[in-house]
């Protein structure tokens, strides 16, 4: 990779590194750096390290190994762990995105910089980023609704607000989709109940998915009333109009 040294690598995230170091264990000197540059000062590789600490949501030790006895601190330089070596290969993907992608998309403020990928940009506070939609999926299929159902509610008080996960009716609305695909019906129903309770959401988009599911379960009179409040809310809406007209039909 050229030029590694101009990369602003407070901004190369996506590594599983640890949290601020106290000053004290920190080395004044650095051996066995691969990928970052080998001229890096110390305020640079400490800072550089704490912003993979924040965007990740770990400690020193998530990737560094404790020194053996009688030792204290960690061993900065030993590549014991598999996060370190994870670490260094995701350096290199955000620096190859950055330098081989981003670097290469039209600007659209002249003199501007691009904007550049960083750990934050998948992580957002977690070890391992995923979607909530595939989180509560797989709680589905392992543990059943009722334990999904409490989960929701456990990472909802856990990281609402602080931008781990999207709590919004997406999430929702787009795993009800998944699971009326499946015919998991009654499944479906519980999630989109959870999502107007959590959410209260106005949007043509609930409505319709709510609409849907009532209707996939047999209730048609709650789907007609689903699709009437979306017309209530969005007047322009024909398509809901139509289903109004169609379920009407089949009662």
């Amino acid at each position: 990779m050229a030029n590694l040294g101009s990369w602003k690598w407070t901004a190369l995230s996506i590594v599983l590194f640890a949290a601020g170091p106290a000053d004290g264990q920190f080395p004044d000197k650095f051996t066995n750096l691969k990928v970052l540059p080998k001229d890096i000062s110390k305020h640079e590789l400490e800072s550089t390290m704490r912003g993979f600490a924040f965007a990740l949501g770990v400690r020193c030790d998530h990737c560094h190994v404790e020194k053996k006895a009688p030792e204290h601190g960690l061993d900065f330089a030993s590549d014991d762990k598999d996060e370190k070596k994870t670490a260094r290969i995701m350096l290199q993907m955000v620096a190859g995105i950055n330098h081989d992608y981003i670097s290469k998309v039209p600007k659209e403020t002249p003199n501007v910089e691009p904007i550049q990928v960083q750990c934050v940009t998948c992580h957002h506070g977690l070890t391992h980023p995923r979607t909530l939609t595939a989180v509560l999926s797989e709680s589905l299929e392992k543990n059943g609704l009722e334990k999904t159902l409490a989960l929701y509610g456990e990472l909802r008080k856990k990281y609402y607000g602080s931008g781990q996960y999207d709590f919004g009716e997406t999430s929702l609305n787009q795993l009800t989709e998944a699971l009326l695909a499946k015919k998991e019906n009654s499944q479906a129903l519980a999630i989109m109940e959870l999502n107007f309770s959590a959410n209260h959401p106005d949007s043509a988009w609930s409505y319709h998915v709510l609409a849907q599911t009532h209707e996939a379960n047999g209730q048609i009179d709650k789907a007609i009333a689903d699709y009437r409040k979306a017309l209530e809310l969005h007047p322009d809406d024909r398509w809901a109009q139509q289903q109004i007209d169609s379920l009407s039909k089949t009662k």
